[in-house]
């Protein structure tokens, strides 16, 4: 008797587990804090770097992290407008919140 209770519970058992899981999975997306740098750039801030992009770090294009990580190893050579940009993210990224 015990070995059918069983069996008949396993489907039941791993819909249930299921739901806990995606659960917990979607909480943890939704309460993750959002990164300064994990942001969409605004259109000023696309202008103020498109230029820099192109002239130091077309060949990221268009993979966003990469192009942020090219511009910030090379903040040297960075614009005024651009530079301002990139220490914003960067001091954002820093107090943990979103600007």
């Amino acid at each position: 008797m015990m070995q059918k209770q069983r069996i008949q519970l396993a489907p039941h058992l791993r819909l249930y587990y299921r739901d806990i899981a995606l659960g917990l999975a979607m909480a943890t997306v939704m309460l993750a804090p959002v990164k300064a740098s994990d942001r969409t750039p605004t259109a000023d801030e696309k202008e103020a770097c498109m230029g820099d992009v192109f002239r130091l770090c077309s060949s990221h294009i268009p993979d966003r992290t990469a192009i942020t990580a090219c511009l910030r190893s090379k903040q040297d050579r960075l614009s005024q407008q651009c530079r301002y940009v990139i220490s914003g993210r960067d001091i954002g990224n820093k107090s943990g919140g979103s600007k």
